[in-house]
C-alpha cells in the first residue's frame, strides 16, 4: 500500500493501493507494444495504466523477461520498455472489481475505478516515488485494518472494503481466486446519505435506504 501526498485533491494522506488515472499514453500504439495483453483490446488501456502506475508510484515492474530495470513515466516508461526488449505483463492481472464514486459535495469529479490483483515474488521490493505518494510498504490486509481502526492510518471506504474482502485469505496465492470470472465484474456504486446534523453515511446496494439515496 502507498500513502498519498497530503495535497492530493482526492484521498489526500490516505493509504491506498497504487493506482491513478488513465493517460493518453495508455491508449497509444506504443503502450500496445510495451504491454502484453491477449484479452479484449478495449481493456488494454486500463491494464496498461494499472501496471504503469505500479511502476511509477511503488517501483514494482512486472516485466517479461523478469527483472528488467525500467524507469520513467508515461510515454517515457513505455519507450524504455520497448528499447529494452521487455513488456509489462498484463496477462498476469486478474480484474477484481469496478467501483464508481457517488456524487458527493466538495468533490470536483467522479471516478470510475478498476481494481486488479496479481501475485508477485515474495522478495519484490517497493519504494515510494515521493511525488504522488510518500510511503510504500507491504502489509497484510489484517494489519492495515488494525492500523486504520487504531487511527494510525487513514483508510477510506472503498479501500477498507477491499481489505476486508482480502483479509480472509491465508496467502497471496489465494487472492486471484476471489476475482469474478471474465465478463462478470459488476460495478459497485455506493450512495451517500446525509443526516440532519450534516454527517453522512455510505450505503452499498442492499443496504436499507440505498434505493432512495442520491446516486
Amino acid at each position: 500500500m502507498v500513502r498519498r501526498v497530503r495535497s492530493a485533491v482526492f484521498m489526500g494522506d490516505a493509504r491506498v493501493f497504487p493506482g491513478g488515472a488513465l493517460e493518453d499514453a495508455d491508449h497509444s500504439p506504443l503502450a500496445a507494444r510495451a504491454v502484453r495483453w491477449h484479452g479484449d483490446p478495449e481493456e488494454l488501456p486500463w491494464r496498461a495504466a494499472a501496471l504503469r502506475e505500479l511502476v511509477e508510484e511503488a517501483g514494482v515492474a512486472l516485466t517479461d523477461p523478469p527483472g528488467v530495470p525500467v524507469t520513467g513515466r508515461g510515454e517515457g516508461l513505455y519507450r524504455a520498455l520497448v528499447e529494452a526488449g521487455a513488456v509489462l505483463d498484463a496477462d498476469r492481472l486478474s480484474y477484481f472489481s469496478n467501483w464508481v464514486t457517488p456524487r458527493f459535495r466538495g468533490l470536483p469529479r467522479r471516478f470510475d475505478t478498476r481494481f486488479y490483483v496479481v501475485v508477485v515474488p515474495a522478495e519484490t521490493a517497493a519504494g515510494a516515488d515521493r511525488t504522488e505518494v510518500t510511503e510504500a510498504s507491504w502489509v497484510t490486509p489484517g494489519e492495515a485494518l488494525e492500523r486504520a481502526a487504531a487511527g494510525e492510518w487513514k483508510v477510506e471506504f472503498p479501500t477498507r472494503c477491499h481489505l476486508e474482502a482480502l483479509a480472509g485469505c491465508g496467502s497471496a496465492e489465494e487472492v486471484p481466486a476471489l476475482a469474478p470470472l471474465p465478463g462478470e465484474v459488476v460495478a459497485v456504486r455506493p450512495r451517500v446519505v446525509f443526516d440532519d446534523d450534516g454527517a453522512f453515511r455510505i450505503l452499498l446496494s442492499g443496504d436499507p435506504g440505498y434505493d432512495e439515496a442520491l446516486p
